[in-house]
C-alpha cells in the first residue's frame, strides 16, 4: 500500500512572507490576502499553481487551517 505524505504550503509574495516570518497573528491581523494556502499529496499537483507566486515555505497542518480560515473571511469581506 502506497503512503502519500500531505504537504502544506504558504504561497506568497515577499511582502506578505516577510508578515507571517515575523508571525502567523501578525499576517492574519494584517490587511493582506495576497497569499494562498495548498494541501496536497503529489507535487504535480500544485507545481503550475505555485509558479504564480513569489516564493513559497511548507507549514504545518494547523497553520495551514489557521491561514485557510484567515483568507477565506479576508476574501468574503471583499465580496
Amino acid at each position: 500500500m502506497d503512503h502519500c505524505e500531505t504537504i502544506y504550503i504558504l504561497a506568497t509574495n515577499q511582502i506578505t512572507l516577510a508578515l507571517y516570518k515575523e508571525s502567523k497573528e501578525v499576517l492574519m491581523t494584517s490587511n493582506s490576502y495576497d497569499f494562498m494556502v495548498f494541501k496536497f499529496a503529489n507535487w504535480d499537483e500544485v507545481l503550475e499553481d505555485l509558479e504564480e507566486w513569489e516564493d513559497y515555505i511548507s507549514i504545518d497542518e494547523s497553520t495551514y487551517n489557521a491561514l485557510h480560515s484567515n483568507l477565506c473571511k479576508k476574501l468574503r469581506a471583499l465580496i
